[in-house]
């Protein structure tokens, strides 16, 4: 940006640059940022004092680099590429102190069809258009609209993720809600086309509110279970560490199948009002079926962190995604203790403190992180 590589360097940054649109659009964004004007201020930055920072709020969050760099010599002229090359957010960290600071994995991403991602922030109020300046979408806050999406003749693609600890919601061009829990991350189109079904596809958890069309029935894929519906109202849960897929059904009809068979009435399994199916995610198959209390299972759409009859070792899992914490449990015994609880506003040492109530544990709370203990005697 200064114009000062070197031979070497420059060889190595065009390299770097070319190897995907990511960092072509990172460069990009970079050099059109309003505060580009005062990037002297790099100069000086003492390279290696800079470069130990960032190595140590990494040690600290425990965020683990599998590559090696070699960037010896670009720190030489611009430490900004501390930023570009491998630690992604560095950069931002220590230079644009008026712009949100995003760390990987920590902030909501829209992935658009040509492979461009976008962060974005819960607050904002903007709307997303495509190269050629056509709306894709407006977003208010906490959800995304598409319904007000302009035509658009073939199927482009769309990916909204959310990490931990927040939710977001959608709604697609049909006019169909859904509400994206925490760790979890929706595929769809900007624009339903004529004559082809409706089809999504899910990794995580998500409620979702169809509007109704017969001609165009709606199907969740997530896995190796399909969920048709024509227009209701349903809970999925699917998270990669769940050994079933849960399907819960609040009001209207669903049908469930295999994704490799092709849909037959005759065949789906069709699931009632209030019930709830587990899908075997291993063997794609209906593992069981019951009657539920539905709220149980739609009532993170509110906030809420609801539990029922659950052994601590998967209810860790809630905690990380509705907290946003790292828990090791080093108390094993817990792990098979059952436990029935609803959390609202709670704080996550306030929820620990509750279940160390019925079965005694202590822990030990470092920003992120939580370590459980067995209790002394």
């Amino acid at each position: 940006m200064k114009g000062k590589l070197s031979d070497e360097e420059e060889r190595f940054f065009t390299s770097w640059i070319q190897e995907s649109e990511e960092k072509q659009d990172l460069f990009n964004r970079l050099q059109d940022s309003e505060n580009a004007e005062n990037i002297s201020v790099i100069a000086k930055l003492d390279d290696n004092e800079e470069w130990q920072k960032v190595l140590e709020k990494y040690r600290n969050k425990k965020i683990k680099e599998n590559k090696t760099f070699n960037i010896s010599s670009l720190l030489k002229y611009a430490a900004v590429f501390i930023g570009l090359i491998g630690l992604g957010y560095g950069y931002w960290n220590y230079n644009f102190n008026n712009q949100s600071n995003f760390e990987s994995g920590d902030s909501i991403t829209l992935t658009l069809g040509n492979g461009k991602t976008l962060q974005i922030s819960p607050e904002a109020q903007q709307t997303i258009t495509d190269v050629q300046g056509k709306i894709l979408s407006e977003q208010k806050g906490e959800l995304i609209d598409y319904s007000k999406t302009t035509e658009v003749r073939k199927l482009v693609y769309n990916t909204l993720t959310v990490p931990n600890g927040i939710r977001f919601s959608v709604v697609l061009s049909d006019s169909t809600v859904v509400h994206l829990n925490a760790g979890s991350s929706l595929k769809y189109p900007i624009k339903f086309i004529e004559n082809q079904n409706r089809q999504v596809f899910l990794k995580g958890e998500a409620y979702f509110d169809v509007t109704k069309n017969k001609a165009k029935p709606f199907v969740v894929t997530s896995g190796n279970l399909d969920v048709r519906v024509l227009g209701t109202k349903f809970n999925v849960s699917s998270y990669p560490e769940d050994e079933h897929i849960k399907t819960v059904l609040v009001e209207g009809a669903v049908s469930l199948y295999n994704t490799k068979n092709k849909y037959d009435p005759k065949r789906a399994l069709k699931l009632k009002p209030g019930y709830k199916a587990d899908w075997d995610r291993l063997y794609g198959g209906t593992k069981a079926v019951e009657q539920v209390d539905t709220d149980i299972y739609t009532g993170w759409t509110e906030g809420k962190l609801i539990i029922k009859e659950m052994p601590f070792k998967n209810i860790i899992q809630k905690l990380q995604r509705h907290y946003k914490v790292n828990i090791e449990n080093k108390y094993e015994d817990l792990n098979n203790e059952v436990f029935t609880a609803t959390f609202d506003i709670e704080t996550i040492e306030e929820t620990l403190k509750i279940f160390a109530i019925e079965t005694p544990f202590q822990y030990e709370i470092k920003g992120d992180d939580i370590i459980i203990y067995k209790p002394e005697n």
